[in-house]
């Protein structure tokens, strides 16, 4: 069962992992191998219907050599 994405936030940030994916010239099995991980899970993280843990968002930043930033704000949720 797919989890519920109500802010799209899942959707978002699986966007930009392809974007920087692809500005990397690297495959979703590259990017799995690195992550150690299935490609399926990193399709499904592509597509916003994978639960992204803080250590896997803090695995991928630093494969693409990348910071991650984590805001917590009141009220309208951005990313």
């Amino acid at each position: 069962m797919p989890h519920l994405d109500n802010d799209g936030i899942l959707v978002r940030v699986g966007r930009k992992i392809v974007i920087m994916r692809k500005q990397s010239s690297m495959t979703q099995a590259e990017l799995a191998r690195k992550l150690h991980a299935r490609t399926e899970d990193v399709a499904k993280m592509e597509k916003g219907l994978y639960k992204l843990k803080l250590g896997t968002l803090l695995k991928i930043a630093q494969v693409f050599g990348k910071k991650l930033e984590v805001k917590v704000i009141k009220g309208k949720r951005r990313i």
